[in-house]
């Protein structure tokens, strides 16, 4: 009786030890799943993050391409302002200067001959200004120094009279005349004449 009964205890004791190595072998197996499928699952995101992480350089990338050319426009253009407005201002003060002679042109009515017409940038006037800052650093104006012909001295008067009321032209002098002997003796009056450009009046 006692043999049977120690039999049939190892027989029982056998038989846990095999269950609990197969219920250790299949929690291991599971464990070991579980553990591959989180390191795929970590692999895939770590993939998926790699790309992204290469689509945001490239676009980096492209964007830095991008702001370089606009950089480099933006240089050129600021390289070639000065000569924009350099031409520009020669523009302007080409069609000053054109009208400007245009209207001494018109100025001199007929018996009036304009021999040399001199430009000038640093001409004063006349009249003088007697305030401090004139006085330190006296005006100076563009204009013109006029040498012509004059059948008599009325023209003379005329042709600086139709200059001060020329839309380009704000104070005339009359520098000098003389009377001199022309063909067949005809007299004649050589004047000389400083004509003042208008200042122009800064914009608003």
């Amino acid at each position: 009786m006692i043999n049977v009964n120690l039999i049939s205890e190892r027989e029982r004791l056998r038989r846990v030890g095999e269950t609990a190595g197969r219920v250790a072998f299949f929690a291991a197996v599971a464990a070991f799943v579980l553990t591959m499928g989180a390191i795929t699952v970590q692999q895939t995101r770590l993939r998926n993050l790699r790309s992204s992480l290469d689509t945001v350089k490239a676009q980096s990338a492209q964007l830095q391409a991008r702001k370089t050319e606009i950089d480099l426009l933006t240089a050129q253009i600021d390289s070639k302002k000065p000569l924009v407005d350099l031409l520009r201002g020669a523009r302007d003060s080409e069609a000053k200067w054109c009208n400007a002679i245009t209207q001494v042109a018109d100025a001199a009515p007929p018996g009036v001959s304009i021999m040399t017409l001199r430009s000038s940038d640093t001409l004063q006037p006349k009249v003088k200004d007697t305030s401090a800052a004139a006085a330190k650093t006296p005006p100076k104006y563009e204009g013109f120094t006029i040498t012509g012909e004059a059948k008599s001295s009325e023209l003379v008067s005329q042709f600086i009279h139709n200059l001060s009321i020329a839309p380009s032209f704000g104070d005339v002098y009359l520098e000098s005349v003389r009377q001199r002997k022309g063909v067949n003796n005809v007299e004649v009056m050589e004047f000389d004449v400083q004509a003042l450009l208008k200042k122009e009046q800064p914009t608003p």
